[in-house]
Order: C-alpha cells, then sequence, then structure tokens
C-alpha cells in the first residue's frame, strides 16, 4: 500500500513538473536562466553592453534589460556600459539604421557600440507563441557579428509579473495620467516613463525660472518687460501639451521614436528690424546624422 501510495505521489509530481515545463517558466527565472547562459559562454572581462530588447509591450522590454543589466554586473565577470554609453549610440542612431520589425540590424548595431568600446552586444526578443511566451537571448560580438551565446526559454503567458507589464492602459487612463503629469510630471513617473516625467519636469522648472527672472531681474521701465514672462507661458503651455500627449505616445514603435526623439522644438527671441525690441518665437527642429 505504501508503495502504491508513493508512486502516485511521484507520478503527480512528476506531471505537475511536466505541465509546468509545457505551459513555460515565471519572468525573473528566464531572465535568470539567461544570464546565467551569458556567463557561461563569455570570456572574464568582455566588455558588453546589454541594449535593444523587442517584446509586445515596452514597460516589459525596459524590465527585461533592467534585469539582465544588473544581474550581469553583480555576477562581477564583464564590465557592463552603462546607461550613459547608451545614449552614446542614441544620439548616433539614425532613421535608417532600423528594420522593418522596428529593431536596429546586426551590423549597424555592431558598428555603433564598437565605437564606445563594447566587445559584444545583449540583444533579444519576446513574442507569443500559443499558450506561452517565446523568449530568445542573443549576444553578438562587435568585431565580427557572430553569436558569441544564445539562450532560448518559455515564459508561462499567465506570469503575473508578465500580465502585469503587458497591462493596456485605457484611454481614460492615460487621460488621467496626462492629468496628473500637470504636477511636474508625476502620472508618467507613476506609468514608468522616466523620460516623460523628467521631461515635464525640466518644462515647468525652465517656466518658473522665466518667471522669476521677469519678476525679480527687469525694472518696469526696461525694454525686456513681458518677454521673459510671455516665453514662459509659451514654455509652460508646450509642457502642458506635451504631458497631456506623452501617454499616448509612451508605447510607440522604434521607427516613430527615431523621428519624435530627434525633434526639437524650443522658444528663440527675434529682434524687431524697426523697433530693435525682442519679441520670442517658437521653433522645431530636426536634427539629420549624416
Amino acid at each position: 500500500m505504501k508503495k502504491k501510495l508513493t508512486a502516485i505521489v511521484f507520478l503527480a509530481a512528476a506531471l505537475s513538473v511536466y505541465g509546468q515545463s509545457r505551459s513555460g517558466a515565471s519572468l525573473d527565472d528566464v531572465i535568470g536562466n539567461a544570464a546565467l547562459q551569458i556567463q557561461d559562454r563569455l570570456e572574464q572581462g568582455t566588455n558588453i553592453i546589454v541594449y535593444q530588447f523587442q517584446s509586445p509591450g515596452l514597460r516589459l522590454s525596459d524590465y527585461i534589460l533592467k534585469e539582465l543589466f544588473d544581474k550581469l554586473v553583480n555576477c562581477h565577470k564583464f564590465t557592463v556600459l552603462d546607461r550613459t554609453a547608451q545614449e552614446v549610440i542614441n544620439a548616433e542612431l539614425d532613421f535608417q539604421f532600423i528594420t522593418s520589425a522596428g529593431m536596429i540590424s546586426d551590423d549597424s548595431l555592431a558598428s555603433l557600440t564598437r565605437r564606445i568600446g563594447a566587445g559584444a552586444i545583449v540583444t533579444g526578443s519576446m513574442e507569443e507563441a500559443g499558450g506561452e511566451y517565446r523568449f530568445r537571448i542573443r549576444v553578438i560580438g562587435t568585431e565580427t557579428t557572430a553569436v558569441l551565446a544564445s539562450y532560448v526559454g518559455s515564459v508561462n503567458k499567465n506570469d503575473r509579473k508578465t500580465k502585469g507589464l503587458l497591462r493596456n492602459p485605457t484611454t481614460g487612463q492615460k487621460i488621467g495620467t496626462g492629468a496628473l503629469n500637470i504636477l511636474l510630471g508625476l502620472g508618467s513617473y507613476i506609468e514608468g516613463d522616466i523620460s516623460g516625467g523628467l521631461t515635464c519636469t525640466a518644462g515647468y522648472a525652465a517656466a518658473a525660472g522665466l518667471f522669476a527672472i521677469e519678476i525679480t531681474m527687469l525694472d518696469w521701465d526696461s525694454p525686456m518687460v513681458g518677454v521673459p514672462a510671455t516665453a514662459g507661458l509659451a514654455v509652460a503651455g508646450l509642457t502642458l501639451v506635451y504631458g497631456f500627449a506623452r501617454p499616448f505616445i509612451f508605447n510607440r514603435s522604434k521607427r516613430v521614436a527615431v523621428i519624435l526623439d530627434n525633434t526639437h522644438a524650443g522658444i528663440f527671441l527675434a529682434s524687431d528690424a524697426y523697433t530693435g525690441i525682442s519679441n520670442p518665437g517658437f521653433q522645431i527642429a530636426y536634427t539629420i546624422k549624416l
């Protein structure tokens, strides 16, 4: 009887493990396994950059990149280039480098990262496949674009963290986030959109600085009276519009991101040819890299 009971328990446990393997593991477990695979395959002291990951959601991609970054840093085997290096690549990035799938091609990415001293790039993707997500990581050498390491895993479609990161806010929630952005970008900060929050904070801070200049530094008889205040109102207005629009463009495609991130709006002072008085003007500029 005891032998039969033991066999039944063993069979149930085996079926449970089999069922879990069929449906996939948790997101954190798969990320951890990918980090271990990279540690095993790459040489000690390699300069690497964790740069690109494509998934059904921007928040999910950001989470995976940050988790991989932290795990590879804490293994103390590699030199992992930080966000400053990523910004250098972004500054060099041009629209032509983006593939139809919204990713940067391996050759282009290797060329860009080689300039900042990276020996290898960590890139990957996660896509829906039936009742699970297929999670893929590749490490590409910058000199030859050869694949130095790869990992493929399955993430359970019902994984709580994955579902939370893939949550798509409704139009009403996006409007609510935009309304909270009036408070120095608070809505974007809550949604995890740090770049959007910082832009709102900087915009309102600049507007406040212009108002402060108007109040504290200009006399009533100064020809510049009203110029800083007008510019401050314009900056505050632009920031307000940006804060409401940001939640709707936060989960944008890579192609759209290149266009938006290289478009800059600003206020400039133009001198009147007849009166010599400077008046604020609005300009939009787009940066084209050759």
